[in-house]
């Protein structure tokens, strides 16, 4: 394995993670949790599980690719579709190359979203209700300010982004909390037992929440030391379930049942309410220009885009943000998205291809040894023979049922959220829709 120096060293690599993940676990996640009753930590903590199991499989299968064959490195510009290919062959790689760039292109949606949504609150919010422009007009605007942004290269090329998006996660935690004590309500709605709808419903906005599959291949390949990305993946899961687990349990014993999708809703107006919902905005802009690079790359690399700047970069990544957005004011709810993203998407490339993808290569590994020895037995008659690695019985029957389970849970949840998202649209319409009825 060749290293890196001018990569990302430990620190930056989990910057570029707790980036990932954002202020959503902060300002939307407590509210779907909470509305599953006591099911609801229990949840989070196998989804978290889960995630951070099966995101350090596919380190550790991108470390034994490069054993098996040295080349793959060359591919660092679409590391998941680059291991499906060497595991499974073209067929494999196509499929899991659409299903990543769907799932990143999915997940920059609810961002531009939420940020319209909050920059049309500040503008109510900071001129007495007279600065009243529409979310569906801040989306385009969103759009075209983030595109200069978008046209920087790798997460590697992004370190002052994520340094300065993860101080915003952070006085986002502390303003939310604050905000969140302040707030006085004049009713308590107790707390329910867990439904079928809200906890399909958080499953599905977990699941989008924290899924640094599509990105975390990327991160590896611009890190100093491959090696290390497991203790990269755990500081920054630490991190954020922290700052999730303290703003859930505030929402617990300060609002119960009634915090919406959107946390910020429910808190009484202060300036450390507005400077939060800055804050957020800005968090939420800076996380896209991330978490986005691994569809431009694997695009760039299709169409034969050189890694250096270059206009064509720009019209490429511009267009793609455009077409986001053309989506978004197309869409009648952030959360229903979310869900649904999540769901069918984010299943697959957390439960089902990771554990396939480590079995698979565990054995193509072993394969290569026993010919190895044989070629080296044959020359050296007196060598040691070296032990062959193997997936153990227990290891092996937690893959299984991790796939059994995120196979069930992905019909489900989907099943779930596309009934949903029908349901809420006919009561809620979307930009387009509006402007047809004006």
């Amino acid at each position: 394995m060749i290293m890196n120096p001018s990569g990302l060293t430990v620190p930056f690599a989990i910057l570029c993670i707790v980036d990932l993940f954002g202020v959503y676990p902060i300002v939307v996640l407590p509210g779907p949790i909470i509305k599953c009753g006591w099911f609801g930590i229990p949840l989070a903590v196998m989804v978290f599980a889960v995630q951070m199991y099966t995101a350090i499989l596919l380190g550790k299968c991108w470390i034994i690719a490069e054993e098996i064959d040295p080349s793959i490195d060359k591919k660092n510009r679409y590391p998941y579709a680059a291991l499906a290919e060497l595991i499974f062959g073209n067929k494999v790689k196509r499929i899991v190359t659409v299903m990543l760039d769907i799932a990143v292109f999915g997940a920059c949606i609810p961002n531009l979203l939420i940020a319209s949504y909050n920059f049309h609150v500040l503008g109510l919010k900071l001129s007495a209700d007279s600065f009243d422009v529409s979310p569906c007009v801040w989306l385009i605007v969103v759009g075209i300010v983030l595109c200069p942004l978008l046209w920087l290269g790798s997460p590697k090329d992004m370190k002052w982004i994520a340094l300065s998006s993860v101080f915003s996660v952070c006085f986002v935690s502390v303003l939310t909390w604050i905000a969140m004590m302040d707030t006085q309500r004049e009713e308590y709605q107790t707390i329910g037992g867990p439904s079928w709808n809200s906890v399909a419903l958080a499953y599905g906005i977990l699941a989008f929440q924290f899924d640094v599959h599509p990105l975390v291949l990327t991160v590896q390949m611009d890190m100093v030391d491959k090696r290390k990305l497991p203790l990269v993946i755990v500081w920054a899961f630490s991190i954020t379930c922290s700052l999730f687990l303290i703003t859930t349990t505030i929402g617990y014993v300060r609002f119960g049942s009634v915090l919406s999708t959107n946390l910020l809703d429910e808190l009484s107006d202060s300036r450390f309410l507005n400077v939060d919902i800055t804050l957020v905005t800005i968090q939420i802009c800076l996380s896209t220009v991330v978490s986005t690079t691994a569809l431009f790359q694997h695009i760039e690399h299709f169409l034969r885009i050189p890694r250096e700047f270059n206009w064509k970069r720009c019209v490429l990544r511009s267009s793609v943000v455009m077409v986001a957005v053309a989506i978004g004011e197309a869409v009648p709810r952030f959360d229903l998205l979310m869900g649904l993203v999540g769901a069918l998407l984010t299943g697959p490339l957390m439960f089902l291809l990771p554990p396939l993808f480590y079995v698979k290569i565990r054995s193509l590994r072993r394969l290569k040894i026993k010919t190895s020895d044989r070629v080296c037995y044959r020359t050296f008659p007196d060598a040691a023979v070296v032990p062959i690695p193997v997936v153990g019985f227990k290891r092996l029957t937690l893959l299984a049922f991790i796939v059994l389970t995120g196979t069930l849970a992905t019909v489900l949840s989907t099943v779930s959220s596309v009934r949903d998202t029908i349901i809420y649209a006919q009561f809620t319409p979307s930009c387009i829709m509006q402007l047809l009825y004006d």
